[in-house]
């Protein structure tokens, strides 16, 4: 994961856990990682040779909000698909860190079977979002290939990086 003045890009969706008086789970969908997952993949960057025009920019920015507001809906069906199969968001966690890097799940089949489903729900849900994610950068007038080639160029430049945050304020 990499942070850029407080943005963070993900390669993948992953489970973050805050902690503050309790254990509070986030699902980190800032769907630059969903996206970067599947809609990144179907079109590579070109090279990267126009500016930025100031309206690309604000373009851009107001994806980002969409993005984020999107992710605030998503996490809570996302807790509710781990809880209504009987986990505890620490419990599906530690599955899914096991799964993830390819270790043995500490559990039984019958679990495991609960997780695979939680696990399927969850990536149901990201591609769900996904798809409305691509559908409303269209509508706001953007085409994937020229949202890539300014995610690039954001993630490699701190004076857009820097730029783009202010106009988020």
């Amino acid at each position: 994961m990499r942070k850029f003045q407080g943005i963070y890009y993900l390669n993948k969706p992953i489970l973050i856990i805050m902690l503050n008086t309790g254990v509070k789970l986030f699902f980190s969908l800032f769907v630059f990682a969903a996206l970067t997952g599947s809609l990144f993949a179907q079109q590579p960057p070109q090279q990267e040779t126009q500016d930025i025009s100031e309206e690309e920019l604000q373009m851009f920015v107001d994806v980002q909000m969409m993005i984020q507001e999107m992710n605030q809906e998503v996490q809570p069906k996302m807790l509710e698909a781990i809880q209504d199969n009987g986990f505890e968001p620490q419990r599906y966690i530690e599955l899914n860190q096991a799964d993830e890097m390819g270790q043995e799940m500490d559990a039984d089949e019958e679990e495991i079977q609960r997780y695979e489903q939680v696990k399927e729900s969850i990536m149901d849900l990201q591609q769900e979002a996904n798809d409305q994610i691509a559908e409303n950068i269209e509508d706001m007038g953007m085409d994937m290939q020229r949202y890539n080639e300014i995610n690039m160029m954001v993630q490699r430049d701190p004076e857009l990086q820097q730029q783009m945050m202010e106009m988020m304020q």
